[in-house]
């Protein structure tokens, strides 16, 4: 199976089950989804694609991707201490 027929199954399957997950908690859902996946395989070129399939979807995949250089911002490196 392709990585694009992938993502279209991940999509329409995200689309569908939303619709039964309370507005509140879609969020935590979706970057559930989405570190699922990532842990199942879905390439980073696929987590991108998955992101266009709404605004849920697109927050996590931004999330994840981007969480270790969150991470470095954090230090500092600035300090002499030890």
């Amino acid at each position: 199976m392709s990585i694009n027929n992938e993502v279209d199954i991940l999509s329409e399957m995200w689309l569908t089950t939303k619709e039964y997950i309370p507005s509140k908690d879609r969020q935590a859902a979706a970057d559930h989804v989405i570190s699922l996946v990532a842990d199942l395989g879905v390439s980073e070129s696929g987590l991108k694609q998955l992101g266009g399939t709404d605004s849920y979807l697109s927050h996590a995949v931004k999330e994840y991707l981007y969480e270790d250089e969150d991470e470095d911002e954090d230090v500092d490196y600035g300090s002499d201490d030890y």
